[in-house]
């Protein structure tokens, strides 16, 4: 598979990709996965995902992840995350989230959440969440909040929350709050609180007011 070329990819019937190994995978040159589409990539066994690297990544074009699954996501390398853009997020069905882990989560470029929406942080297992940073945090559009629930917000990293803005904290619902504490409360910064709620309120554990400042 290193003689492939984008042309040839392209020129490629989808359901022959159903034939497609990791090992098939990573012998190819990064370039030739230009001519990877959606059709393609949904009629590869998940487990071919395995040879996908970050170079691959980066030179697909964003409308091939349409066609991804979680069983796929499932199977990617988490270093493989790194050639993720926010356009090829945005074009990611809201499902294949469900693949995703903390490692995956920690490799991609902050910038890659950009196109992240609501319904694909909804569909994220909660423990995905620990892999996120105040980078990643603050790329995020605020709406991609409104998928956030009490798990996910109890798995995340405390000083993820340093990227937390009004707007995002305003788009939450108010139950995301259940998963607060004290730690991520002081890493927030205070403007944040421009976006609290009183259903939020009343929905935060009470020692979660303990990371509180005057500031």
């Amino acid at each position: 598979m290193s003689g492939m070329s984008a042309d040839m990819m392209a020129a490629m019937p989808p359901d022959a990709m159903g034939g497609m190994s990791a090992d098939m995978m990573a012998a190819m040159p990064p370039a030739a996965m230009e001519g990877m589409s959606a059709d393609m990539m949904a009629a590869m066994p998940p487990d071919a995902i395995g040879g996908m690297d970050a170079g691959m990544m980066a030179a697909m074009p964003p409308e091939a992840m349409e066609g991804i699954s979680p069983d796929m996501m499932a199977a990617m390398p988490p270093e493989a995350m790194e050639g993720m853009s926010p356009d090829m997020m945005a074009a990611m069905p809201p499902t294949a989230m469900e693949g995703m882990d903390a490692g995956m989560m920690a490799a991609m470029p902050p910038t890659a959440m950009e196109g992240m929406g609501p319904d694909m942080m909804a569909a994220m297992p909660p423990d995905a969440m620990g892999g996120m940073d105040a980078d990643m945090m603050a790329a995020m559009p605020p709406d991609a909040m409104g998928g956030m629930d009490a798990d996910m917000m109890a798995a995340m990293p405390p000083d993820a929350m340093g990227g937390m803005g009004p707007d995002m904290m305003a788009a939450m619902p108010p139950d995301a709050m259940g998963g607060m504490d004290a730690d991520m409360m002081a890493a927030m910064p205070p403007d944040c609180m421009e976006g609290m709620g009183p259903d939020m309120m009343a929905a935060m554990p009470p020692d979660a007011m303990s990371g509180m400042d005057a500031d």
